[in-house]
């Protein structure tokens, strides 16, 4: 009995063995093989390739981006641009009303000064005109210096008498149409202003004044503006002579130029001109 026991198990543990062998034979026939591997690495990518395409998505991400900042600067340098246009628009609008401002003031600027020049031009015409008919209305008169004074003096009568002592000049009292003394600031005698009936009176009177005596002298009756004015000549030192004639003032250079100036001439003008 023992025996037999001793046999049936080596048996039963000799088939379990030979079993297990069978379920792995049977695992290996029915595991991967070797087209299996080829199909699964087939899809794997080599490293070389795997470069190639990081570079190739690089470049395109670049390009995306590259061409995302273009707009985006496109897009800024279209507004900034738009917005630079509406300003110098505004600019343009305002710098043309500024322009018509301009020329409306300028306008009216020209016309004020033309104005002006008219006014400034019939205010020299009244002046000249009114000194003329000033120096007119005093043609006949004479101006007297250092005559004597006294109480109760009969100046017209004095007048007649020193005129025929000195100067061997007869007149009646008619041809002494006006006689009175001036103020003046300077000491002595105040001086005479003498109207006489004529000019053909006063050039009688006139003509024989070198034999005054008593440091008495007769000049012409000259308007305030004629006085400056032969002031003015004889100030620039191109006269030779400057004198006063029925009137008018007279200048005489040098080299015999003779010119009768008004009140307002320009005097150096004038004398490049010659006329």
């Amino acid at each position: 009995m023992s025996n037999e026991s001793n046999t049936s198990v080596d048996l039963t543990g000799i088939i379990s063995i030979q079993r297990d062998i069978e379920e792995i034979k049977q695992n290996l026939e029915g595991g991967l093989k070797k087209i299996d591997l080829e199909n699964a690495t087939k899809d794997l990518v080599k490293s070389s390739d795997l470069e190639v395409i990081v570079t190739t998505i690089v470049k395109n991400l670049f390009k995306e981006f590259t061409s995302s900042i273009e707009t985006k600067i496109d897009k800024k340098v279209s507004e900034v641009i738009e917005e630079m246009q509406e300003k110098i628009d505004a600019l343009s609008i305002e710098n043309e009303n500024l322009r018509e401002k301009a020329e409306v003031a300028m306008k009216s600027l020209s016309a004020t000064k033309k104005e002006l020049h008219q006014n400034e031009r019939l205010t020299r015409e009244a002046i000249t005109s009114s000194n003329y008919n000033e120096q007119y209305s005093r043609k006949n008169n004479i101006r007297v210096i250092n005559f004597p004074w006294r109480e109760r003096q009969d100046l017209r009568a004095d007048f007649i008498s020193k005129v025929k002592r000195d100067m061997n000049v007869e007149l009646e009292e008619r041809d002494v149409v006006a006689i009175h003394r001036i103020p003046s600031d300077k000491l002595g005698p105040k001086p005479l202003i003498v109207r006489l009936f004529s000019s053909d009176v006063k050039r009688r009177v006139m003509r024989e004044k070198k034999n005054l005596q008593d440091h008495v002298r007769f000049y012409d009756d000259i308007s305030k503006r004629n006085i400056e004015l032969m002031k003015r000549l004889n100030e620039t030192e191109w006269f030779s002579d400057v004198w006063y004639f029925n009137c008018g003032v007279y200048g005489r250079i040098s080299d015999g130029l003779q010119l009768k100036f008004n009140i307002f001439d320009d005097i150096f003008l004038r004398l490049r001109q010659r006329k």
